[in-house]
């Protein structure tokens, strides 16, 4: 291989909608795998659901007691938030993107609040936003309904945060 080749290679992996497109065939393939052997449709990589069923595994596991499990996540751990929270800090500490943002404890119990609706939100919509869109394409409208929901989430976020920086003066 030349290194023309390899520069071009090198770049194009570096492009997010290649990297999109890969995990995006990568979780169509395992989400085959998984309704081949009989689990919930739109199950492949789901952040809320997963964290939902690790949790519910580790309180089983210590406790004794049952809560609910999906029926993959009863044969099999889930451990695929644990290789996204790994995956996204080395990736950040490899491009030196990764910092500690120093603020006052109320700044970070919001953001801790913040976590917990955006968790609870989406398992109330039944889906974290991979999920509800897979959930979509099968045809579910309620799933385009929580989509367009995160998405005017997100609109009004933005807003709150550049009414902010530029109240602050930043931008």
């Amino acid at each position: 291989m030349s290194k023309e080749s390899k520069h071009k290679i090198s770049h194009i992996i570096k492009v997010p909608a290649f990297l999109g497109l890969v995990i995006g065939f990568f979780a169509a393939f395992v989400q085959a795998l998984i309704i081949s052997a009989g689990e919930p449709e739109a199950y492949g990589f789901c952040v809320a659901c997963h964290i939902r069923d690790l949790v519910n595994a580790l309180f089983n596991a210590f406790t004794g007691e049952t809560l609910g499990l999906a029926p993959i996540s009863a044969a099999t751990p889930v451990l695929t938030i644990i290789g996204v929270i790994i995956g996204g800090y080395i990736a950040a500490t490899k491009n030196k993107e990764f910092k500690i943002k120093k603020s006052k404890p109320f700044i970070y119990l919001l953001y801790f609040l913040g976590g917990i609706a955006v968790l609870n939100f989406a398992l109330l919509l039944g889906a974290c936003p991979y999920r509800a869109a897979l959930r979509f394409s099968y045809g579910d409208l309620v799933a385009l309904i929580g989509i367009l929901s995160i998405a005017g989430g997100v609109a009004v976020g933005v807003l709150i945060l550049l009414f902010t920086m530029k109240r602050r003066g930043v931008y």
